[in-house]
């Protein structure tokens, strides 16, 4: 059985971690939501026939939630990338773009914002449903809508 929940918490665990820390922005708060999650989620499901990843992200994003009550505020820190960068000029670079990204990406829903994550993370849309509650039909024109949307105003704003 352990064995088993290993191989779930390898197959998981980086497209859980950059979830979160496209949620929080901040790395360490990601690792300790991350670590919390997986816990919750072994203590309470590793029994289960099908280890549901949708159930793991839905735990992580309630547990980060958790979180941001009791910090009692949103940190958003867009220099993170800067601590797996390895280049300075490449990392200026990526900085640069990423902000960009984030700021195009926060003109969109919360709600978009949250799916055009997980299947950035590479999360199947049928668990994305599972994860926001939407049918998985409603999931796949959410994204490409949201994915239309982002396209563009990237593309205003390299015209501008």
């Amino acid at each position: 059985m352990q064995e088993r929940y290993k191989k779930f918490y390898n197959q998981y665990k980086n497209k859980l971690f950059s979830y979160l820390v496209y949620l929080s922005g901040d790395t360490e708060t990601s690792k300790d939501v991350m670590q919390e999650s997986f816990t919750r989620h072994f203590q309470h499901y590793r029994n289960d026939v099908a280890l549901s990843p949708a159930l793991l992200f839905t735990i992580a994003r309630n547990a980060l939630i958790d979180h941001h009550r009791f910090q009692n505020r949103f940190k958003d820190d867009p220099d993170f990338i800067e601590q797996v960068a390895v280049d300075e000029e490449k990392s200026i670079l990526v900085k640069e773009e990423c902000k960009r990204v984030r700021q195009s990406l926060r003109k969109l829903s919360h709600t978009d914002q949250e799916i055009l994550a997980l299947a950035v993370g590479g999360m199947p849309y049928k668990e994305i449903a599972s994860v926001v509650g939407a049918s998985e039909a409603s999931i796949k024109v959410r994204i490409h809508r949201a994915r239309i949307k982002l396209r563009q105003m990237l593309s205003d704003e390299e015209t501008s």
